[in-house]
């Protein structure tokens, strides 16, 4: 028993949730019982030896054919998610990689000078302040709905947009922590021995980061998800948003997970589980990356933590095993070094899947 709850729980359930969730992303249509325009009409079933009437909205959990439910138009609402979780899953490890890659590279060399940019200090205490959704909201607003563009360039916008708006935030946490690094005495010392930047950022700082920097690749994941699902209240679904009148009604292109919830959202008062069922959906995924997250950080703090008496962090988790995989005496295989894998491997299939699906 006390094994059990001195293990590391979060990251345990955290990243079995999120292996979960890229199978799902990378495996989705291949998983649907039906077909994406499979539509349900009105029909005689025999359900448990009795006969049943099956008309669209079909509730959930009442038909095994179509276990969670269909809205309103007869659509099954589990291959909805399924087609659309490379959509959602996709959108936001891609935003948020590069996001990573290029706000971790420019913070790296900012941070690595001795002296402070003044202009660049002020730079970052004024884009902190930008209401990112507010911008987003505004760029998207006029080109997402009945788009005269294709998915995947809306796609990119947005990936683009997003990165642009949040990318000085990115820069300047990396940035002051390289500031720290800086001020060490090893580095110090190989800067006198005639360390060139490169070396000493990619050699002395950035070895001290990476943790960090995983930790606020799986964060930023989190934070795209919930742009998206702002974006989505407001009928600006990612891919695209058809917009019928006569009654007015907005429909995901893309079937993502927060397009789902926007254009359920009149579900509230009626037929809660068409609205519930997405939800719960981007609910779970993204408390999968929170877990993963705090997860991560505890088994990082006390992994690297040299003194007891120091409080550096939780304590109480013990670390992951040491999976280590000898080939030619020089490759070691970690848990850290398998979950970056995992991401990049899902950020891979994820985009190639996205492309190929909608060019």
């Amino acid at each position: 028993m006390n094994r059990i709850r001195q293990m590391n729980l979060p990251l345990y359930i955290g990243f079995f949730l999120v292996l979960g969730f890229i199978f799902i992303a990378v495996a989705g249509p291949n998983l649907a019982i039906h077909p994406l325009d499979h539509k349900v009409e009105v029909e005689y079933q025999r359900i448990d030896g009795k006969g049943v009437v099956v008309a669209p909205p079909v509730q959930a959990f009442t038909v095994p054919d179509y276990p969670l439910g269909t809205d309103k138009y007869g659509y099954d609402l589990l291959t909805k998610l399924l087609y659309g979780a490379k959509y959602t899953i996709g959108i936001a490890v891609a935003t948020a990689l590069l996001k990573m890659v290029l706000g971790g590279v420019i913070g790296l060399y900012a941070g690595s000078f001795k002296s402070e940019w003044s202009f660049w200090k002020a730079v970052e205490n004024s884009v902190s302040y930008i209401p990112v959704f507010l911008i987003l909201y505004f760029v998207l607003q006029p080109i997402t709905i009945n788009p005269s563009l294709k998915s995947i360039e809306l796609i990119f916008v947005f990936i683009f947009v997003m990165t642009v708006l949040s990318l000085p935030s990115a820069i300047a946490s990396v940035r002051k922590q390289t500031r720290e690094i800086v001020k060490k005495e090893y580095v110090e010392v190989a800067r006198t021995l005639g360390a060139r930047r490169n070396r000493l950022i990619w050699k002395h700082i950035f070895p001290q980061l990476k943790e960090g920097l995983l930790i606020m690749f799986v964060m930023e994941i989190v934070f795209v998800m919930t742009v998206m699902g702002q974006l989505g209240i407001f009928h600006l679904f990612m891919g695209g948003t058809i917009k019928q009148t006569m009654p007015t009604i907005y429909l995901s292109m893309t079937n993502e997970w927060a397009g789902l919830i926007g254009q359920s959202r009149g579900h509230i008062f009626g037929n809660h589980f068409i609205l519930m069922v997405p939800l719960v959906a981007l609910v779970l995924a993204t408390s999968s990356f929170v877990l993963l997250a705090r997860g991560l950080q505890n088994h990082f703090q006390t992994d690297y933590q040299k003194a007891p008496w120091i409080p550096t962090g939780r304590t109480s988790h013990q670390p992951l095993p040491k999976m280590k995989m000898r080939m030619g005496d020089r490759l070691k295989v970690t848990p850290g070094l398998v979950i970056m894998g995992v991401f990049l491997l899902l950020f891979a299939v994820s985009m190639v899947l996205v492309l190929g699906e909608v060019v």
